[in-house]
């Protein structure tokens, strides 16, 4: 009962805010100005991994923001944790809110594991086109999904994801 009630308010707050219309007009990565990346801010070499991706794509021009997920009750000033997850499942903190009113050419999902916040999040994300791994149940959140063997090294899901995003580019 009370799993059905977490349910219907996880989809209700999911209904409420999706209130932005897919653009359907796509344009070319190489054109990809902002880009939104989730990753995993508790493993120290996710993190570095993902700083290092940063660094690289903002040396090509682009504008580059990046939500951390901390697996941790303490509050924190590089992304949410857990203390940000109200009881439905639905995250909320300052630093998600900006990230969601705000519009990205590029999401990339850089997180090993998907839960119900993050799924929150990657759904209500406005960007045009979204990049992640195969997650079960999920394939519909996804524009473009990798389908590897272990994605919980983010240095080699950033090289995976450079190497579609490369194709896709010619």
């Amino acid at each position: 009962m009370i799993s059905t009630i977490r349910t219907w308010m996880f989809n209700k707050s999911m209904k409420e805010h999706q209130n932005f219309n897919k653009s359907k007009n796509r344009s070319g990565v190489n054109l990809c100005q902002s880009i939104c990346i989730v990753s995993n801010g508790s493993n120290p070499s996710s993190k570095s991994a993902t700083e290092k991706y940063k660094t690289k794509l903002e040396s090509h021009g682009k504008k580059v923001d990046i939500l951390y997920f901390i697996d941790d009750k303490q509050e924190t000033d590089i992304g949410y944790s857990r203390q940000s997850i109200k009881w439905p499942g639905i995250p909320q903190n300052e630093i998600i809110d900006n990230i969601l009113s705000k519009e990205y050419d590029l999401f990339i999902f850089l997180n090993p594991k998907m839960e119900d916040h993050m799924r929150y999040l990657t759904i209500l994300c406005n960007a045009k086109f979204k990049i992640g791994p195969k997650f079960e149940g999920q394939n519909h959140i996804f524009d473009l999904i990798l389908d590897l063997s272990d994605f919980s090294d983010t240095e080699s899901l950033i090289q995976s994801i450079d190497k579609q995003l490369r194709l896709l580019s010619n």
